[in-house]
């Protein structure tokens, strides 16, 4: 393979937190989907409930109001398995399926402040829903209508984000860490404090960060010993002098491209997400990338689903909603995205080599550690430091 075409691999899909970009083990979690699925993947009439295709767990039911024809949903890209689309409208009668996309929260949440109406269902990060519920974006679910979120493990249910579980259903889950090519980084990287003093030292220039100030501000105040969420004048000022000491040393902020930065050896250090992770340890020039959730602690994401106010298409919305926790169809989701999924008979379902990999399905010790992130959007020194930061970074 070329240099050309390897690089060109290694792009072949856009990446974002949610871009997952290549599969793993596929033939082995295609194989253990068939066998577990239901053949008729069908609800039963209306009225009626069936049993789940899984072991013993809620029915899922029909709901008793009447399906519309189209379903519109706000989406980050590559998000949902095609299969399944297909599989919702065949069973739904639901001829069209909108899927339009965001690529980062302030996108999703400026959008519906211009005006933007029309969408039934989005998929915000959980975060940002209390604040999208305060200005009468989301509506508060009716629970009834999706029993299948009996399958959802309680950690992710009556969260800090939704306490009462309102307006939060449960999509993927996944953390904020350092990537890094071993071969090339003989040295340990197991924290945050390694990330620093690697990024100051031998490596200067050779570091970078995604664009995203709720994933980076994570980096200082763990390094420190504060919540993730402080906002104390002074220690933000420390995390704000320990940015800004490293801002030099730092070679780009990049959400989109630092895989080819890490791939051509532009960068061998990055303040990231797992996403592509995969596809470069299946190139054997970058087989040894790796991805390591900090000692020290870090952030715990969760993406949502959230039903809109005003949502043109309520049913076919709840019927999403219910058919998406399916354990056969969250599996399959699972296995198309390669970000955790918070359903606990799904799980059960996925390829070992995705539940197996810590990048993607944290061990309990590593759970202790993550923390809960909170909408910062708001804080105005937050924001001062990451404007500095951004403007002195590469020296």
């Amino acid at each position: 393979m070329t240099e050309q075409e390897r690089i060109q691999h290694i792009m072949r899909r856009p990446i974002n937190r949610r871009g997952f970009l290549s599969l793993m083990g596929a033939s082995a979690g295609a194989t253990a989907l068939a066998a577990c699925t239901s053949p008729a993947g069908s609800l039963a009439p209306s009225g009626t409930a069936a049993p789940s295709a899984s072991s013993g767990g809620p029915a899922t039911v029909a709901p008793s109001f009447e399906i519309e024809t189209e379903l519109l949903t706000y989406n980050w890209s590559d998000y949902v398995a095609p299969e399944n689309i297909e599989t919702f409208k065949q069973r739904f009668g639901v001829e069209r399926f909108g899927y339009d996309t965001f690529a980062s929260n302030e996108e999703l949440i400026a959008k519906l402040q211009g005006g933007a109406t029309g969408y039934d269902i989005a998929c915000p990060t959980a975060e940002y829903v209390a604040g999208m519920a305060e200005d009468g974006f989301v509506q508060e679910l009716d629970q009834s209508r999706i029993p299948n979120l009996a399958f959802i493990n309680p950690r992710f249910r009556s969260t800090s984000w939704d306490p009462d579980n309102k307006y939060i259903v449960p999509k993927d889950y996944g953390t904020t860490g350092i990537v890094y090519r071993k071969k090339l980084v003989p040295e340990p990287v197991t924290s945050w404090k390694d990330l620093y003093e690697l990024t100051k030292g031998k490596y200067s220039g050779k570091t970078v960060v995604v664009d995203s100030m709720g994933d980076v501000f994570p980096f200082p105040l763990k390094l420190l010993g504060y919540s993730l969420n402080d906002n104390d004048p002074a220690h933000l000022k420390e995390a704000g002098d320990i940015l800004l000491e490293l801002a030099p040393h730092i070679h780009s902020a990049d959400s989109d491209t630092y895989q080819v930065k890490l791939a051509n050896e532009e960068a061998l250090l990055c303040l990231g997400w797992f996403g592509p992770i995969v596809d470069l340890r299946a190139d054997p020039e970058t087989e040894d990338t790796a991805y390591v959730v900090p000692s020290e602690g870090t952030l715990f994401w969760l993406d949502t689903w959230v039903l809109l106010t005003g949502a043109p298409h309520p049913n076919a919305a709840y019927a999403w909603l219910n058919f998406i926790h399916e354990p056969e169809i969250q599996a399959k989701e699972t296995e198309s995205n390669g970000y955790a999924t918070a359903n606990e008979e799904a799980k059960k379902l996925v390829s070992p080599e995705i539940v197996n990999e810590p990048g993607i399905f944290p061990p309990e010790n590593q759970l202790a550690t993550l923390e809960e992130s909170f909408d910062h959007s708001g804080v105005q020194q937050r924001a001062d430091i990451w404007a500095q930061f951004k403007s002195k970074i590469g020296g």
